[in-house]
């Protein structure tokens, strides 16, 4: 399985200098959700395979990895809970926090995402593989649960 980023790079952007994080947490196939379901619509098809082929690998290390690092940390961060809670480190009565937390990595994996889309919006000329009308973000949008359709 060939994803953008690698884990290393996950962790490195996804978790803050004071948290632990392990490269075992991140499994390729975590890297692989996070893409598939948060990145790749916005891409497209043919801007996601240019990608894949080693392209515009400003556009990967600018904007595309920080969106993918933070949806793979959204996507993981229930599974960390629960391993920790079967540790017996982490009480059943910690779920608001988890909700709090997942709320926190959800806005910043969309604002990421947005960012993302904004800079291929803008800079649409320099990437001819880019659709943007096949970018969801620029027909619906979702901010604070209201869906937003343009």
């Amino acid at each position: 399985m060939k994803n953008l980023i690698t884990t290393n790079r996950v962790i490195e952007l996804a978790f803050g200098g004071d948290e632990r994080a392990h490269r075992e947490l991140i499994t390729e196939c975590d890297i692989a959700e996070a893409e598939e379901r948060y990145v790749r619509p916005v891409l497209g098809e043919r801007l996601y395979e240019a990608l894949h082929s080693g392209e515009y690998e400003e556009l990967v290390e600018e904007y595309v990895a920080p969106a993918i690092a933070a949806w793979c940390r959204y996507v993981v961060e229930p599974l960390l809970v629960h391993r920790c809670r079967e540790c017996g480190e982490v009480s059943v009565a910690d779920n608001a926090r988890l909700d709090t937390v997942m709320h926190s990595l959800a806005r910043r994996a969309q604002t990421l995402t947005r960012r993302l889309s904004r800079h291929l919006n803008t800079h649409a000329a320099e990437y001819e593989e880019y659709a943007f009308k096949s970018n969801p973000l620029n027909r619906c949008f979702i901010y604070g649960n209201i869906v937003q359709v343009y």
